[in-house]
């Protein structure tokens, strides 16, 4: 497939309401401004008299109502993997989040990731969701990536239905909070075998592991230099760098991630979110590298 083929199936993936927003806003502006021309009347008396501010609240308002979905390419559904690599001669690499929001430390990776326009997927537990909301939304605002990683992050074996409640009770809050429907999962500590990644592939989700591992998660919180020399010991294209921006304090990762996307630009690299990355994998028609589902990995 073409390159600019598969640009237009990543382009699918943006918020498709925004467009309803900046359709309004500029048909908005653009009448109170020709009419002010020809008139005399000034804009803000118009926009008073017409109930254009309306318009654009009412509009704004089923833009909103409108779900941002997260949807897996159909390769990849019900599939487990670590990476996907995309031939040709572009590298690309994804970088996670897990455990948020979190205060202070979100906020820190946010403003580094918004300064160096990178685009990153967030797995959020459900439990600090509800707690830091508005962190949630600032996520989902700059233009990332929210995926599902469980109500309590629980490691035990679980029966089906503790299975269904962990992952669908955070799609619930995900949807009621932030209107997105996400089909993207990472089991917490890597966790294969205790029922979560089974009911995952029954929904046909896209089971996210890693292929990169920060180590922050340890007790002993990795140094942010430790941090940037396993990872660029370890990054290959296509791959999934694992960090964490929640679940305690990650100041470490959130001072390691400056030099994480400049070291990683100095080799070549490019920065795509989880779901952009499948859609390249998927369009070159690449089998993802999969993981046996009776393995684990620690970490998350």
């Amino acid at each position: 497939m073409a390159k600019s083929e598969r640009q237009d199936r990543i382009k699918r993936l943006l918020p498709g309401k925004v467009l309803w927003v900046a359709i309004a806003v500029i048909s908005c502006a653009v009448f109170a401004l020709l009419h002010t021309l020809f008139s005399g009347v000034p804009a803000d008396a118009l926009i008073a008299q017409t109930g254009l501010s309306k318009t654009v609240e009412v509009t704004t308002a089923i833009a909103n109502s409108i779900p941002l979905n997260f949807d897996v390419p159909k390769n990849f559904q019900a599939k487990t993997i670590k990476d996907a690599p995309v031939p040709g001669a572009e590298k690309y690499i994804a970088l996670t989040f897990d455990d948020g929001p979190w205060p202070e430390t979100t906020e820190k990776i946010l403003a580094t990731l918004k300064q160096e326009k990178v685009k990153a997927t967030f797995y959020v537990v459900g439990q600090p969701l509800k707690s830091f909301p508005e962190i949630g939304k600032k996520i989902l605002a700059d233009g990332h990536v929210i995926a599902n990683h469980t109500l309590h992050h629980w490691y035990k074996q679980m029966s089906p239905l503790v299975a269904q409640r962990e992952i669908e009770d955070t799609a619930k809050i995900i949807k009621d909070l932030l209107n997105v429907e996400t089909a993207y999962f990472r089991p917490p500590g890597g966790v294969l075998t205790n029922g979560l990644v089974a009911y995952a592939q029954q929904q046909k989700q896209s089971i996210n592991m890693w292929s990169v591992d920060s180590g922050d998660s340890r007790p002993s919180r990795p140094s942010p230099e430790a941090m940037l020399k396993t990872i660029l010991a370890e990054a290959t294209p296509g791959g999934i760098v694992l960090m964490h921006d929640g679940g305690g304090s990650h100041d470490n990762t959130a001072k390691a991630v400056p030099q994480i996307i400049a070291q990683l630009r100095a080799k070549g690299y490019k920065f795509v979110t989880v779901p952009e990355l499948l859609e390249l994998s998927s369009a070159a028609a690449e089998t993802p590298t999969a993981q046996g589902s009776s393995s684990t990995s620690v970490g998350s």
